[in-house]
């Protein structure tokens, strides 16, 4: 036989109106957090991808950038390093080392006077095999490069034993930042001497400067050779060792400069090829 079940046993069973409240809570509660946790990992997603969008573009502009330096400082040194191989088969370098005239070196003196006139050369100079200049361009002014001894330099030294030579180096007389090409005039056997143009980049690095993003060149010892910032001049991209040190500091290559690290203080990798540095800006002023 069948039996109803109490009305007090049915009111057990049933949630009351108070855990009903508890448990939507709770309910509540769970869906919030796991909510919140969708939302904080979709924004540090949307957070990487961000960063990875605007770390490409910047470098890809910064290759961009650095192209077109690149090409602006070839063209720059394109018709300048034509000058020495053309003049160390020119007839009246011949004659003036070999003859050693008055008359002989002053017409040198003039013709080598209207080719740097011409050119984005900074001075144009012909040494005996002793390394004494004989001729320049500069020979009319004060600071004239006749009758100086550059046989220590070493743009000269490897020119008269290689045949050409490139070499960036403080001014002996100048005291101003260049790049010395070289080539040696006559035979190895038979050397006559080595002419020598002089290429300064005042022009170059104000246009850098323009752009108001640093930039520089550095050589295979990591001394900042050209820049955008003048102050980061003959500055190291690291410290450099002490051999190395030495071997500059006896060359006389940079001067009394100090020779210490730019003022890039922290560098992480970023990507392949990029590298986000932090810097002490007053240095870019």
């Amino acid at each position: 036989m069948l039996q109803r079940p109490a009305a007090g046993a049915i009111a057990g069973l049933s949630p009351t109106p108070e855990q009903l409240g508890k448990r939507a809570r709770r309910a509540w509660l769970l869906f919030a957090g796991v909510a919140l946790a969708i939302i904080a990992a979709a924004l540090y997603g949307a957070g990487l991808y961000g960063r990875a969008v605007e770390v490409d573009a910047l470098a890809a502009q910064g290759r961009t950038d650095a192209n077109l330096k690149v090409a602006l400082l070839r063209a720059v040194l394109e018709n300048p390093r034509a000058l020495p191989l053309l003049l160390s088969e020119d007839q009246q370098v011949h004659d003036a080392l070999t003859a050693r005239t008055n008359a002989a070196i002053d017409v040198l003196n003039r013709k080598l006077e209207g080719l740097v006139s011409g050119t984005k050369a900074s001075v144009l100079y012909v040494t005996g095999t002793d390394g004494l200049a004989v001729a320049s361009s500069n020979w009319r002014e004060p600071t004239s490069f006749v009758g100086n001894d550059y046989g220590f330099r070493a743009y000269f030294s490897r020119a008269m034993q290689t045949g050409t030579a490139e070499y960036f180096a403080l001014g002996n007389v100048s005291k101003r930042p260049g790049l010395y090409i070289s080539r040696r005039v006559g035979s190895a056997s038979a050397p006559l001497g080595v002419v020598v143009v002089k290429m300064e980049f005042d022009q170059l690095e104000a246009d850098w400067h323009e752009a108001n993003r640093p930039a520089y060149v550095s050589d295979e010892h990591g001394v900042v050779l050209i820049t955008s910032v003048p102050s980061w001049r003959f500055m190291t991209t690291a410290p450099l060792a002490g051999a190395s040190l030495a071997e500059i500091r006896d060359s006389q290559q940079f001067g009394d400069a100090p020779l210490v690290p730019l003022p890039i203080t922290r560098r992480e990798p970023l990507s392949a090829g990029v590298i986000a540095c932090t810097m002490d800006t007053s240095a870019l002023k």
